[in-house]
């Protein structure tokens, strides 16, 4: 019988780089591994064939999905830049490498996030990023590829954010720590509203502002409230553990990081 949930971790909260860390992920007791499509100074280093080769040689061997592809170099050349602006020219590359390479890999979900340089702060910068979100989803549509997007929108705008893209192929890449961190929502309640948009989550946590701080449970977020909503709701796929284990302050918990993972691993299994 195929699990109702499956448990991930993203590629860039292990301890180690490049496809070797599907073995880490597997001996950890992960059933897959979020990547990221790299960044722009080096090339999308994921768009390349022969890495692509490296890594699905990896997984297979080690038994390990590659649910999802991020594009986190949109932190730094975000979807909100103008069309026709250098920044915006790397962000559109990033997206089309990222969806492309999900192609290539059989992935099903490149995900798009709006922080940083992307922060989505006023109406310009919404409609920039409805325009962005199009034509990545155009792309994608015959691919079989979903776009989900990752955001700091309120549940309203998120809703309006769905209705002007307008296209099937277009979901919410979720976080449990996010919303709160940064806007102060309530995140239970946000998945009570937009859990149909929902494909996919992040779990981290955090306390005094720090993002992915805190063990599971141990934060700010109300995570476990957030957590309790999602099951109760009948979610089905994959959850992706996004802590920064080898970063400051969770660092100071444990010198290695695999045992704070394996502890973050333990609170997933008792409440899925």
């Amino acid at each position: 019988m195929e699990k109702k949930i499956k448990l991930g971790i993203c590629h860039w909260s292990l301890p180690i780089e490049g496809p070797h860390a599907c073995k880490l992920a597997a001996e950890l007791g992960f059933d897959g591994m979020q990547l990221d499509i790299g960044p722009a100074e080096r090339g999308f280093s994921l768009s390349l064939p022969y890495v692509q080769q490296e890594y699905l040689e990896c997984a297979k061997k080690y038994n390990i999905t590659f649910p999802s592809i991020s594009v986190r170099e949109l932190d730094n050349y975000g979807m909100t830049r103008p069309d026709g602006s250098v920044e915006k020219q790397i962000a559109i590359e990033g997206i089309m490498k990222a969806i492309n390479a999900a192609d290539s890999m059989n992935i099903p979900i490149v995900m798009l996030g709006s922080f940083e340089d992307g922060d989505i702060k006023n109406e310009a910068d919404f409609q920039e990023v409805v325009s962005c979100l199009t034509k990545a989803c155009d792309e994608a549509l015959d691919k079989n590829i979903i776009i989900a997007t990752e955001n700091l929108l309120s549940i309203e705008e998120n809703i309006r954010l769905f209705r002007l893209v307008d296209r099937p192929n277009l979901r919410l890449y979720f976080d449990t720590q996010n919303y709160y961190l940064r806007k102060g929502f309530n995140v239970a309640q946000m998945v009570e509203a937009l859990f149909p948009y929902i494909c996919e989550f992040h779990v981290k946590d955090g306390s005094d502002g720090n993002m992915s701080g805190s063990l599971l449970g141990t934060g700010e977020s109300g995570f476990y409230e957030t957590m309790n909503v999602f099951m109760d709701k009948g979610y089905k796929g994959w959850i992706n553990i996004e802590n920064y284990y080898d970063q400051l302050p969770l660092s100071l918990m444990n010198d290695d990081p695999l045992t704070l993972i394996k502890k973050d691993i333990e609170t997933l299994k008792i409440l899925s």
